[in-house]
């Protein structure tokens, strides 16, 4: 027989999770993880700001005839040259993939365990909690790594030649890689919540509503 059960930790939990998973895939989409200096224009007596950047993946720059142009850089994926795209980056965008694939699948174990308590003798959430702890490592990885690129050539291009790894420059960080570092820290809040989840849903009132026959089970 089929139980559905619902408690508010693992709600929570559950909530977390995808929120910690939005914020690594907006921040991996974002190309303003570095923040050049600012470009002031002044064409036909039209006064522009503009402020280039580049992500982990994508950049922004100001071209010709005042127009913004923010699109992709690495043409090949991890395959792009490695002048056009720095290795420290390829793999950072690897182990925050992996770390992103990780929230996911932790995400859909968080959906199942209404449903599925166990697997193969072992909590759900439980197990989905110690993968979202190493999800989060892959994530510490990726985002020490992204500053180890930061003395290739297309970093010097907008932040000087004073630019080395973990030295930007004339550079600033951008939001973005505190918003994925955020997520990353948000993972390891999911996995410790995951434990006080997991214990809500095998308490004595679950089990008690259980026997008493109950098939959805929903418990503060």
């Amino acid at each position: 027989m089929c139980y559905v059960i619902i408690t508010g930790r693992s709600l929570a939990w559950l909530l977390l999770s995808i929120v910690a998973f939005m914020l690594i895939i907006s921040g991996i989409m974002t190309p303003k993880w570095l923040l050049g200096q600012p470009v002031i224009t002044n064409e036909n007596n039209v006064t522009s700001f503009y402020v280039p950047s580049v992500g982990i993946y994508s950049r922004c720059l100001h071209m010709k005839n005042d127009v913004n142009n923010c699109a992709s850089f690495s043409f090949y994926g991890l395959a792009t040259s490695d002048t056009v795209y720095p290795k420290p980056w390829k793999a950072s965008m690897f182990f925050l993939s992996l770390c992103a694939a990780v929230q996911f699948a932790t995400i859909l174990a968080g959906v199942m365990s209404c449903c599925v308590q166990a697997v193969f003798k072992k909590s759900l959430i439980s197990l989905a909690g110690a993968t979202q702890a190493l999800g989060g490592l892959f994530g510490v990885l990726g985002l020490l790594l992204y500053p180890w690129g930061w003395g290739a050539d297309r970093v010097k291009r907008l932040c000087g030649e004073y630019s080395e790894p973990y030295i930007p420059g004339e550079c600033s960080i951008g939001w973005a890689f505190y918003v994925t570092a955020a997520g990353v820290a948000l993972i390891f809040l999911t996995s410790a919540v995951s434990k006080a989840a997991d214990k809500a849903a095998n308490s004595d009132k679950v089990q008690f509503q259980v026997d008493e026959g109950k098939q959805l089970i929903c418990l503060a």
